[in-house]
């Protein structure tokens, strides 16, 4: 079951980093809810540590910040540097997962 779920979290995280990597001005919007929900996922599987609550928040943090840069037509490197910085997180909070323990762990 763990290694079911630890794939199933590991896909939210590359669904998330290619959602960063593909969105335009058109699907700006949609980037604050995929964050948000794949964020959602790794604290309902994951047991919560202040290491855990920081990641995530950067993630959603920073790709707001970045889709709000898409949304309101900024220059294209500020907008690609945001972009940058979302995967950055993104890819801070995969690190994270890694160390963090399930939650079934507790129930057990």
């Amino acid at each position: 079951m763990a290694d079911g779920m630890q794939d199933l979290l590991a896909r939210d995280i590359e669904t998330l980093r290619a959602d960063v990597l593909k969105a335009g001005v058109l699907n700006a919007k949609a980037l604050q809810d995929s964050a948000e929900t794949h964020v959602a996922h790794l604290h309902d599987a994951l047991r919560e540590s202040s290491e855990l609550a920081d990641a995530s928040f950067q993630v959603v943090s920073a790709v707001i910040g970045f889709a709000k840069l898409l949304y309101s037509q900024s220059a294209i490197a500020e907008s690609e540097r945001a972009r940058q910085s979302a995967l950055a997180a993104i890819d801070r909070l995969a690190a994270v997962m890694g160390r963090c323990e399930w939650r079934q762990a507790e129930a057990s």
